[in-house]
């Protein structure tokens, strides 16, 4: 992370002329406290559950078989989308129009792998 930020600031400098080296010590620090954060939350939850493990088969059968539907159900429906489009007459789409859906089924995605793993 500290690599991929050192790699913003040099591209930031590329672009405009000015490399801004006042960013790495927030960079750095981000970085480190946030792992710092990572490995008492980890630590913590160890000694709390011991040597049970977070997931079971079943659990990675259930994510399994939810990928796997979830992968069908977003070609299939991204595809119909972009026909029902076509057909429409839209020739152009705007990449920010395209983040936004992305993200939106990014955030189903990710809500229910919630779901199928509390299940």
């Amino acid at each position: 992370m500290i690599i991929g930020g050192f790699l913003g600031i040099y591209l930031i400098g590329k672009e405009t002329g000015d490399y801004p080296v006042e960013l790495m010590l927030p960079i750095t620090i981000g970085v480190i406290g946030g792992l710092t954060v990572f490995l008492i939350i980890s630590k913590w939850s160890q000694k709390r559950r011991g040597n049970v493990p977070e997931i079971d088969e079943r659990t990675l059968k259930n994510l399994q078989k939810y990928f796997l539907g979830a992968l069908y159900f977003i070609l299939i429906g991204s595809g119909a989308a972009l026909l029902i489009a076509y057909a429409m007459g839209v020739k152009t789409i705007e990449t920010g129009l395209l983040i936004l859906c992305l993200g939106g089924v990014y955030l189903i995605t990710i809500a229910g792998v919630f779901v199928v793993k509390r299940i």
